[in-house]
């Protein structure tokens, strides 16, 4: 079993990857009732693990590689993930395509998703649609429909049936301070606009996040935390305003983006998040008028 780990109550199990789940690693949660039992997002340290853990079932919050790196380490009779993400579980064009990796790359995002996460492909994989339900004995796991990240991406609410110690597992809604990551080819910058005014519904005594904060206790200290999450959406709004206050092409908006912070751009994929991420923004600006463009530079209104 993982090392580091907490209790949050009688059913539920935190188990903590390095660093708090930095990336590569990532925080799994372990879920077992009366009758069943579910791991959600098997990470590179639950992989690691001494003695391989048993389940019923695996549930992924979404299909990214970092979520899946334990899971050809997991003995489970089923494994699953929303149905908008399934494609990408079946087979590596579908999770290259979920990326949108320009062809010329895609042959070392495959060997990175290969060696580093241990991607194999998953086809026995089965798609759960919104109101999924999973009855463990005791404990319910609930998924709650977050897209925007991913098409699929979910949120899965754990409700002990004596109401205590409800916990809610936010997957890569991660309260960090790089805030929402809406850079993939089936990402979704107004979804994700929808989850982020969603989650104060959501009311929990813990939340956990795959990356960095860990277990975030309380439902005032989560909100607040996912309103500073989500407030990198405006801030990056921002620089990009001010970049288009001369005419600037999409090229020369990437080269510089509003994503990563100088020299932190990952090599493989940073750049197509930036694209991504700006082609999303400009949408929205050119939409309000904001932005104008003449079908080569956009420049501010």
């Amino acid at each position: 079993m993982v090392a580091v780990q907490r209790s949050l109550g009688s059913y539920t199990t935190v188990l903590f990857g390095a660093d708090q789940g930095k990336y590569p690693d990532g925080n799994s949660v372990l879920v077992r009732g009366t009758n069943g039992s579910v791991l959600i997002d098997p990470s590179l340290t639950v992989r690691a693990a001494a003695v391989p853990i048993e389940v019923d079932r695996v549930l992924l919050t979404h299909a990214h590689e970092d979520h899946l790196a334990g899971l050809s380490a997991v003995r489970a009779d089923e494994i699953g993930v929303h149905e908008r993400d399934l494609a990408a579980l079946h087979s590596i064009d579908g999770l290259m395509a979920l990326y949108g990796i320009p062809a010329a790359r895609v042959p070392a995002m495959t060997q990175l998703v290969t060696e580093r996460f241990h991607y194999v492909g998953w086809p026995d994989a089965v798609g759960f649609a919104d109101d999924a339900v999973w009855d463990l004995g005791g404990v319910s796991v609930r998924a709650v429909p977050a897209p925007g990240h991913t098409g699929g991406h979910c949120l899965f609410s754990i409700e002990p049936d004596d109401g205590s110690h409800r916990v809610v597992v936010l997957g890569d809604i991660d309260l960090s301070g790089f805030g929402p990551y809406y850079g993939d080819a089936q990402s979704s910058l107004d979804e994700f606009d929808a989850t982020l005014q969603m989650l104060p519904s959501l009311v929990a005594d813990h939340y956990v996040t795959f990356h960095h904060k860990g277990v975030v206790d309380g439902h005032a200290a989560f909100v607040d935390a996912a309103t500073t999450f989500a407030s990198m959406i405006a801030t990056r709004e921002h620089a990009l305003l001010g970049l288009v206050g001369e005419p600037r092409t999409l090229a020369e908006l990437c080269d510089i983006g509003i994503v990563y912070r100088p020299g932190t751009r990952p090599p493989l994929f940073g750049d197509g998040v930036e694209q991504h991420s700006i082609e999303r923004h400009l949408d929205r600006l050119l939409a309000a008028g904001r932005v104008v463009s003449d079908g080569t530079r956009y420049r501010l209104v």
